[in-house]
């Protein structure tokens, strides 16, 4: 899947929200920006970017999706299933992104 934000300059450092995760194989840390925010079925998918392509116009996002939420965190999670993740990426096919996947 390979979706492709356009304007990435009407982002401002102050209002980017940033969410980590930890690659469960390495154990490394990955910042990723949080793009977008949508919700299906009652759960929430966000679009995010890798925090080290924020300035690549044309950077690869991913879906994900919240599968826990306490007082302070909300855990996410790839999406694993094909078609749960086909249409949770048409959420965010519009004017604003290309998708696809």
């Amino acid at each position: 899947m390979s979706d492709e934000f356009k304007d990435m300059e009407e982002f401002d450092d102050d209002d980017m929200e940033v969410v980590t995760m930890i690659d469960d194989e390495t154990g490394e840390e990955v910042e990723f920006v949080v793009i977008d925010r949508r919700e299906m079925n009652g759960m929430e998918y966000i679009l995010v970017i890798d925090s080290k392509d924020i300035d690549c116009d044309e950077a690869d996002a991913s879906v994900l999706k919240a599968v826990s939420e306490s007082d302070d965190e909300i855990t996410y999670s790839v999406i694993d299933d094909a078609e749960e993740f086909a249409a949770a990426a048409k959420l965010f096919d519009g004017e604003d992104y290309e998708v696809e996947y």
